[in-house]
């Protein structure tokens, strides 16, 4: 066989093909990524680009082809998208690479790419001149070969058709596994840049639950970078938290900050220099090295960018959250927000405490409404449990903070399904209740539930609408608000009812059944509920002997993900056979006072004329 023979031409042509070929596979861009950003990048609102400081370190990290992953976990605000979306832009014009990017689902892809990194590249220039060959959301293409592929993790298929170089995962900690899956998601996200040249990978999120952050997971088996600043007074280096904040109680505006190490007072002013020059640490408090994955983590005591104008300053914005946190109706899920959102940790579960019922009966409080009710009931509602063969019934009052004060248990004999059951329903509903103030209280409002036997209920409720007598019905997903703005129409002729978020409302109730009355001459904490030592809150509440308070304490709660937020809350369950009327109808009394919405400042100087 003969041996092939090049001619010089046919050798130097070769050589161009074999060079065009190596830069096609692996564009070398003219510049780095932290110097292109600010010459041509252009912000949606027309203002010059430029790197916070703390992005300066990621951004020269996220095109380091040494580094396996680049993870960033960081607080709500502090441009993780603003860098993302330039380094995008830098991904198409310079790189001219394909990108896969994955959310959880494909609406939250499509939300982001649309509305997010679609007005970077809609604003910069050196991205809109680029003729578009493809411009769908989820799918676009540049005649220079950059592509941009958009897919949500829920999909095992659109996965395992991506081909990308850069690949980036957001809101990791909300994707859901399940059993079906064909192995970890990020995993075969990540598997689509096999055998490239280029490859980086990167994924953000805020974490979520201790032991179950996917972020945390990724973090921690990288280098574990922390911005660590000095003291403006002693030089001290450290890294900043909030839990190095103090103020004076009910006075956020003087917040301000303590070192660690001199216990010295370190001012707004002082703060943000501190984190402009801070600088980015490994574990071993080195400088990041290459070669290995990198992970970020960013609290909000970083934050050098604008605050709320309703603030003396950011001290004092995050001084304020803290305290909203303290007074909020939700205490502990306020506080799981803040340190997901703020401090960019995951969140330690405190695991549920139940009260026991013989507690709860030893703090019954010796009043009965029959002959007078407290002072500070200023409203009252009523809430309707259907069952087959009775109807329970629960009567509330409400007053300022979310105190609330159990008023009557009662149980109407009879089939739901008879007229004379509901008649019965009517008359005691207007039952009137002594108030020392106000003559005599009647039910505000009243709701019934409408889970079962709907067309019955509505039947009842759609002719007493005008006298706020509205059917509820538990909605099926977890994370539901406590209840709905605005009513559904539902039945012919149409009646209103509301979705009640049951879930919430039940963390709520077993929040509160767990505080403690306040020593004499204090107020009573935030959603206090007094409970009468009265029969109708005895050991025999229910008809059955049941119990009130076994029958409020029916219920165990897991902590279990929102497949809409990614969050975790509380999952309640009852335990087959248990009765649990009783929380039933403190569920629905809570949705009937947020569903009147009132206002207690106006109603006690009503009732003190």
């Amino acid at each position: 066989m003969r041996e092939a023979r090049w001619t010089i031409s046919q050798a130097a042509a070769l050589t161009e093909f074999c060079r065009r070929a190596d830069e096609i596979l692996l564009h070398k861009p003219k510049l780095s990524f932290e110097e292109w950003a600010p010459r041509f990048i252009e912000n949606p609102d027309g203002t010059p680009f430029r790197f916070r400081p703390w992005q300066v370190q990621p951004a020269r990290d996220l095109f380091d082809l040494s580094l396996p992953s680049v993870t960033i976990r960081a607080y709500s605000g502090a441009g993780k998208t603003y860098l993302i979306s330039a380094a995008m832009c830098y991904a198409v014009e310079q790189l001219r690479e394909q990108i896969g990017i994955m959310f959880p689902n494909k609406d939250a892809a499509q939300e982001w790419i649309g509305e997010e990194l679609s007005k970077m590249f809609e604003s910069t220039p050196a991205i809109a001149d680029l003729r578009m060959l493809t411009d769908k959301v989820l799918l676009k293409v540049w005649n220079n070969g950059g592509k941009l592929s958009g897919l949500g993790a829920n999909s095992s298929t659109q996965i395992r058709r991506l081909q990308a170089s850069i690949l980036y995962a957001d809101e990791i900690d909300a994707i859901e596994q399940d059993k079906s899956d064909e192995g970890d998601k990020i995993d075969q996200f990540h598997m689509r840049a096999r055998g490239r040249k280029r490859q980086n990978k990167w994924l953000t999120s805020y974490p979520s639950l201790k032991g179950a952050s996917k972020v945390d997971a990724w973090y921690d088996k990288s280098d574990r970078c922390n911005l660590f600043v000095r003291c403006a007074k002693c030089e001290h280096q450290y890294v900043m938290h909030t839990n190095q904040m103090v103020w004076t109680p009910k006075k956020p505006e003087t917040a301000h900050l303590i070192c660690p190490e001199c216990k010295r007072k370190l001012k707004e002013g002082e703060r943000i220099e501190m984190a402009k020059a801070g600088e980015w640490l490994n574990r071993n408090r080195e400088k990041p090295q290459r070669g290995v994955d990198r992970g970020f983590h960013l609290g909000c005591m970083n934050h050098t960018g604008d605050h709320n104008g309703a603030y003396d300053g950011y001290l004092h914005e995050v001084a304020a959250k803290i305290e909203a946190r303290k007074t909020s109706d939700n205490p502990e899920k306020s506080r799981r927000v803040f340190v997901n959102t703020m401090d960019a940790e995951s969140f330690a579960e405190e695991m549920e405490q139940k009260p026991q019922p013989d507690t709860l009966y030893a703090k019954r409080e010796k009043w009965d409404p029959v002959q007078m009710m407290p002072p500070g009931v200023l409203m009252i509602t009523m809430a309707v449990d259907v069952q087959k063969n009775r109807l329970e019934c629960m009567t509330v009052g409400w007053g300022v903070n979310s105190e609330c004060w159990l008023i009557d248990y009662k149980v109407i004999q009879g089939s739901c399904q008879s007229v004379g059951t509901w008649n019965k329903l009517d008359k005691y509903r207007l039952k009137r209740w002594p108030h020392p103030h106000a003559g005599n209280l009647a039910p505000a409002c009243v709701v019934v539930d409408s889970g079962k036997w709907q067309s019955t209920i509505l039947e009842y409720t759609g002719p007493r609408t005008r006298a706020r007598v509205y059917a509820i019905k538990g909605a099926k997903s977890i994370d539901r608000e406590l209840v709905s703005k605005k009513p559904t129409m539902i039945g012919r002729p149409p009646a209103p009812q509301y979705h009640i978020g049951t879930h919430e409302a039940k963390d709520l109730i077993y929040q509160r059944l767990e505080l403690d009355p306040p020593k004499k001459g204090n107020t009573y904490p935030r959603g206090f509920i007094h409970v009468p030592e009265v029969e109708a809150f005895s050991e025999t509440t229910g008809g059955e002997a049941t119990g009130f308070f076994e029958m409020v304490l029916a219920e165990d709660s897991v902590m279990k993900r929102s497949t809409r937020t990614g969050e975790f809350v509380r999952f309640f369950d009852c335990p087959r056979g248990q009765r649990n009327e009783a929380l039933d109808l403190m569920v629905y009394n809570l949705a009937a006072e947020r569903i009147m919405n009132p206002n207690y400042g106006v109603i006690a100087s009503k009732m003190a004329k």
